[in-house]
């Protein structure tokens, strides 16, 4: 008895690594859906990539959206981006933002910010940092829009091996 319990854990462990069993999401990329009380789930998780290949992988990637690639400095999306993440951001049409996605926008001092849109209002997007205590002050409008995060990249160091279950 102790023998088939623990062989059908094990199984449904090797499964929902697999992704076979219902434990995990569908989309590797979007695991989570609420963070400190924000939800997160339109937001591609960072994926780990080698040091020496996470820029060529990023522009190649950004291309293929027809966007760019910006590196993350603050800790205002810790702990689900941390600093130093490498973002894919990808063109978007206002009327096209959800809630729970990633965007990049412009704020009042001209820096790109990156955080995750919470609630539509009447003619912008109330954004948040996961890591801040409230959310912006300043909204996402059409006109300070950059794009939307489609892929993210953590850094790892070169000789850390990356295993993926794919």
């Amino acid at each position: 008895m102790v023998f088939d319990r623990l062989t059908k854990v094990a199984l449904i462990l090797v499964l929902s690594a697999a992704g076979l069993f219902g434990a995990n999401s569908p989309d590797k990329t979007r695991p989570v859906k609420w963070m400190r009380g924000i939800y997160i789930a339109e937001s591609p998780v960072a994926q780990p990539m080698p040091e020496d290949l996470i820029w060529s992988i990023a522009d190649a990637r950004a291309r293929k959206v027809k966007g760019t690639t910006l590196q993350g400095h603050g800790r205002s999306m810790m702990p689900f981006y941390q600093p130093g993440t490498v973002l894919v951001i990808a063109p978007v049409k206002f009327d096209d933002l959800r809630r729970g996605q990633t965007v990049v926008y412009y704020n009042e001092g001209s820096r790109p910010v990156a955080h995750v849109l919470v609630a539509k209002c009447k003619t912008a997007w109330r954004v948040a940092g996961l890591n801040n205590t409230s959310h912006d002050l300043e909204g996402v409008t059409a006109q300070n829009l950059f794009g939307v995060v489609v892929e993210a990249f953590h850094p790892v160091e070169t000789s850390t091996q990356v295993a993926s279950l794919r």
